[in-house]
């Protein structure tokens, strides 16, 4: 079982995406059957692209990384090139012992950013013990 100690090593990372506009076309209605398109229930809206960005940060136990702001798609390759290379990489060779979490998005489970990551302690599960590379 890990302790206050071993926690503190953790590097927790997560990224939202934000839309910059009204609603960002995710309106959730729950209806009954037959009501679909019942006027009470409908809900006029901009159906054009709007603008979104995407914001990614980490926190430690004592002390966090630059937020960083992209627009478009974050895949593995703007991943490593954009997050990994220029903030992660240099945030976690500052932290001795540090062991570095991220969930399962698509692009955090591309081979380039696992091979990228294989130079650094990684965390994987919510109870499991940190994996180490080899």
């Amino acid at each position: 079982m890990w302790n206050a100690t071993d926690w503190q090593k953790v590097v927790f990372s997560d990224e939202s995406r934000f839309v910059l506009g009204t609603d960002g076309n995710r309106v959730r209605v729950w209806r009954l059957s037959g009501e679909r398109y019942n006027s009470p229930h409908t809900v006029l809206r901009h159906t054009a692209c709007t603008a979104d960005v995407m914001v990614w940060g980490a926190i430690a136990y004592d002390s966090r990384s630059t937020l960083v702001v992209m627009r478009g798609t974050l895949t593995g390759q703007r991943y490593v090139d954009n997050i990994l290379r220029p903030h992660v990489g240099p945030f976690l060779n500052g932290l001795p012992g540090a062991i570095f979490q991220q969930d399962k998005a698509r692009s955090h489970t591309a081979r380039v950013v696992q091979e990228f990551l294989r130079h650094f302690r990684l965390f994987h599960g919510r109870s499991a013990p940190p994996i180490f590379p080899l």
